[in-house]
């Protein structure tokens, strides 16, 4: 066993003891009483290993769709990492890294008279690179060139006082006295918020980012709900396709996560060509996984990987729409 037994009894529950780990409890018997280098190699052993649970899981991850549902649902569970385990886990590590991602981001803004002019980036330069998503410092935007949408053209954002009005919005069944009176709260909401992110752009940043995972985390079991209207009559039990939601969204947040790791690249060639394949891999993947895991033709899964994409994406918006209204609201 390599190493022996702390005693002939499980410490644990007592039981008679006939190897490292005890049948009745599954505790491991090696004493504790060793150098702590040893303790921490043990400790770590699972998940830096090549043949380790968590190295067998990333790569099946990454590289294999709809791999890991197939192998939970036949059984073989052990050797991975479990799927609601293995999605707090990369949404922890993907947001916690969010949180401090440098980006290419504009974090301040001067909309000194009637222009706006992006400052700098997180790294305190912006960029001006044609391919770059941030505007160029040296390039500004004139506001009549905004498009206002619903805004009217009477209340239009003033370049002096940089404000915005809504009005003439009628929200469902509210009279029109109620729907003035939301319309002027939202107004007085909106201009907080605008305020807020010219004054603290990194504070309304984290806002977003600590929105986004319970609004992710509730959408997973309508996903779900999807995908079992997607393949209804297959005689598939809900649980499969949560497991098989569990996991693509699990990869989506890796995706993800490699993708703003790329983005701190150098604006070079190397950045664009990490970029293209993960751009292609990511889709790809998620066509695969429903193939892969449901077995059906190639022009079935097509279809339903479109109505499933169009309709998360609309449901993502509608409710991501939804928690932007209720944090302006509530600030």
């Amino acid at each position: 066993m390599g190493q022996e037994l702390a005693s002939q009894q499980c410490p644990n529950c007592q039981a008679a003891l006939h190897g490292q780990f005890c049948f009745a409890c599954g505790q491991n018997q090696k004493a504790i009483n060793r150098h702590f280098l040893t303790l921490v190699n043990e400790a770590l052993e699972d998940v830096f290993t090549p043949n380790s649970r968590s190295a067998r899981t990333l790569i099946a991850l990454c590289f294999k769709p709809g791999f890991l549902t197939r192998e939970y649902f036949s059984g073989r569970r052990a050797r991975y990492i479990q799927p609601v385990r293995l999605y707090f886990i990369t949404s922890i590590i993907f947001f916690f890294a969010a949180s401090f991602s440098v980006g290419n981001i504009v974090t301040s803004i001067d909309i000194s008279g009637d222009k706006i002019v992006p400052i700098a980036d997180n790294n305190g330069a912006a960029e001006s690179s044609e391919n770059n998503s941030v505007p160029n410092p040296s390039k500004e935007i004139s506001l009549d060139d905004v498009d206002l949408g619903f805004f009217s053209e009477e209340k239009a954002p003033d370049p002096a006082q940089k404000q915005i009005y809504i009005e003439d919005m009628k929200w469902g069944s509210l009279s029109e006295e109620e729907s003035d009176a939301l319309n002027a709260r939202l107004n007085t909401q909106i201009e907080k918020a605008v305020e807020l992110a010219k004054d603290d752009p990194g504070r309304a940043k984290q806002w977003v980012i600590d929105a986004a995972p319970p609004v992710i985390f509730c959408l997973l079991p309508i996903f779900a709900a999807l995908l079992k209207l997607s393949y209804i009559g297959k005689g598939r039990f809900y649980t499969e396709h949560l497991v098989l939601a569990l996991h693509n969204h699990s990869f989506i947040f890796l995706a993800l996560l490699a993708s703003n790791l790329i983005e701190l690249l150098p604006a070079t060639d190397l950045r664009e060509w990490l970029a293209a394949p993960l751009n292609i891999w990511l889709p790809t993947y998620l066509l695969l996984s429903l193939k892969v895991t449901y077995q059906q033709g190639w022009l079935l899964t097509t279809i339903k990987f479109t109505f499933l994409g169009i309709t998360y994406s609309i449901l993502f918006l509608c409710v991501g729409l939804m928690t932007l209204l209720f944090g302006v609201m509530t600030l």
